[in-house]
């Protein structure tokens, strides 16, 4: 029960009682010469036979090992603030089976309010901090409980919940800002963090990770950037983290840049994932020429409003909403008998409600800012009108795109907003053996110019409420990218990103348009239930998805929380084009090739006897 008030989840590698997880990559580089000897490929045709026959008495075990060689097993970590725990799941087994607790109550105070935070990964990952199958995922996790004055952490291995190392942080004098995932000390915890104040200060956890920290930081070409958004002020500000003598922690922050948001409410905040595998950084189009995308990590997703009161002042103060009285006014007198419009009046009257509330359905309250992080610059902002602003608005990043959803209260209907960045475009001349475009080889998000994309923009319709937004993650990009909507129905349902595509034409479908795939723009998306990862079953109270990849290429999991109900299942967007489907007869192919290797070696002993007859008789 305590399950549904899970704020934070992540999704870590299992761990396997056959497989050492401390394998160094010395030892791991051995075991792949080992099975490349002759002996042993020799003997894999017989080893295959075994694991065949068996798979027919031991179906259940033979499925877990292949969960584990896929990547498919994986643990879920799960975060409660309101009751001040850690649970961690495997997600191999039916039913939700809890693998171990972690109790944060020693952490919280009746004094000041406790906020718990899961800190794990780092944007430039070592090779210890690699998971069991080689990925970037660690196992194991910080968890900060967080007061204005203080920070508890617990060093927690993620797979079996064995709690390395804990301690806390001297007094602070200020709250914390920003939290910022780094690789930490080998010798008590793998996983650190970088701790932003809203005094500009910074800190350290664990503390012995410092030197470590500081020697990442040093070795970084560009220097280590950071942000804070503040949500009450409407105010993002973007800072570079350098070493100092004078500062007592060792590090100072200075001030790169700034965009305000006067007037407004900030929403929410999305980042791009990290990790995240591109498998190409150009899209090719039907006449074979390329758009460019625009790959940047830093950007951030800021989605604001205007509210009521926000709106009210605006109107009372700004000379747009006279203009636009003024204007409706006019026409009244210039055109007889016509019909006085809803919400025109005279100029210098008083604005009735009823006019107020109609000129303020044509003014934007939604406001979506792509903000580049490194230089505090607003890339790109759209609005939208009639949007209902009390409930949240799921975005999502995933390569260079951008997806949104809000309810227009005026259709009563759910909008998708779908953005794609792209740097620029290059003809299909213009790359050859003899011509090469002229693009520059390095970017800098401090340079206005080179980092301003082209966005192309367009908006979607679905019928049902979204609660929230996920997108498939595969190991190495190539499969087909997904897009999870969580609906009010308690429904999932995977979309692929084709039919969001803001290049659909609106008129008839060309040629090389065919070619690549697009479709006529229509502005409803249906959502088939034959696409569902739910299937027929409900999943209800969804405000979170998240996705992770497996070691397959063609196979994403994905995890819905939030509510009641937590939902885990495996994706495969381009279908198994790596796979073989169970009913593959696999008894059979190992008899085959048990009968080849055996026709080998008779083959070879009837040529070998027939060169030595040979050899006699001449």
């Amino acid at each position: 029960d305590g399950l549904q008030t899970a704020s934070v989840a992540i999704l870590l590698d299992a761990d396997d009682s056959t497989t050492a997880t401390t394998a160094t990559e010395e030892e791991q580089q051995q075991k792949q010469q080992h099975l490349l000897q002759w002996s042993q490929r020799l003997m894999a045709p017989l080893t295959l036979l075994q694991q065949s026959t068996a798979a027919t008495t031991s179906t259940s075990a033979t499925m877990k090992k292949e969960q584990h060689v896929f990547g498919l097993h994986k643990m879920a970590v799960f975060l409660s603030n309101s009751l001040n725990k850690v649970w961690g799941i495997p997600t191999s087994q039916r039913g939700l089976k809890t693998a171990w607790t972690l109790d944060l109550s020693s952490t919280t105070t009746s004094s000041s309010s406790t906020n718990h935070v899961l800190v794990h990964g780092t944007a430039n990952a070592n090779a210890i901090v690699h998971g069991i199958n080689g990925g970037t995922n660690s196992h194991e996790f910080l968890v900060l409980s967080m007061t204005d004055t203080q920070v508890h952490w617990h060093c927690v291995d993620g797979t079996s919940g064995t709690v390395h190392a804990k301690g806390s942080t001297n007094t602070m004098a200020s709250p914390i800002a920003q939290i910022i995932p780094v690789f930490g000390e080998d010798a008590s915890c793998r996983q650190a963090a970088v701790l932003l104040h809203k005094d500009r200060s910074v800190s350290i956890v664990p503390q012995d990770s410092t030197g470590i920290v500081m020697a990442q930081l040093q070795s970084t070409k560009n220097g280590f950037h950071t942000h804070y958004v503040d949500r009450e002020l409407g105010v993002l500000e973007s800072y570079q983290i350098v070493t100092s003598d004078t500062s007592e922690s060792g590090f100072e922050t200075q001030v790169v840049g700034q965009s305000s948001f006067v007037g407004e409410t900030v929403l929410g905040v999305s980042y791009p994932q990290r990790d995240e595998a591109v498998q190409s950084p150009s899209a090719i189009l039907g006449d074979d020429s390329l758009l460019l995308k625009y790959l940047n990590p830093h950007i951030a997703v800021i989605i604001t409003t205007t509210g009521p009161p926000a709106l009210t002042t605006a109107q009372d103060s700004s000379a747009l909403f006279k203009a636009l009285s003024s204007i409706k006014g006019s026409n009244k007198d210039s055109v007889a008998g016509k019909r006085k419009p809803k919400g025109a009046s005279k100029p210098g009257d008083a604005a009735t409600d009823a006019s107020a509330q109609a000129v303020s359905e044509d003014i934007p309250n939604l406001f979506v800012n792509v903000v580049d992080t490194v230089s505090g610059r607003i890339l790109y902002r759209v609005s939208h009108t009639n949007a209902v602003v009390d409930k949240p608005v799921p975005a999502v990043i995933t390569e260079n795109w951008i997806i949104y959803a809000f309810m227009n209260q005026k259709s009563a209907r759910t909008e998708l907003g779908v953005l794609t960045l792209y740097e620029g475009m290059i003809d299909k001349a213009g790359l050859t053996a003899f011509k090469t475009p002229g693009q520059t080889l390095s970017f800098s998000s401090l340079d206005s110019r080179e980092s301003k994309p082209i966005v192309l923009p367009k908006t979607y319709t679905i019928v049902k409420p979204v609660t929230a937004l996920g997108v498939s993650s595969t190991r190495g990009g190539i499969s087909t990218r997904q897009l999870l909507i969580a609906s009010g129905d308690n429904r999932l349902t995977a979309i692929k990103r084709a039919l969001l595509e803001p290049r659909r034409p609106t008129g008839n479908v060309k040629e090389h348009e065919k070619q690549e795939g697009l479709y006529q723009y229509t502005p409803l998306v249906p959502l088939i239930s034959m696409t569902s990862p739910s299937y027929n079953q409900t999943v209800e109270g969804v405000s979170s998805i998240i996705a992770a990849p497996a070691a397959l290429e063609s196979s994403s999991l994905m995890l819905a929380y939030g509510g009641p109900d937590i939902f885990f299942t495996r994706l495969t967007p381009s279908k198994g084009f790596d796979m073989l489907p169970e009913s593959f007869n696999r008894p059979l192919l190992s008899i085959v090739v048990v009968g080849l290797l055996v026709a080998v070696f008779v083959v070879r002993n009837m040529s070998s006897s027939k060169t030595v007859k040979m050899g006699w008789v001449s």
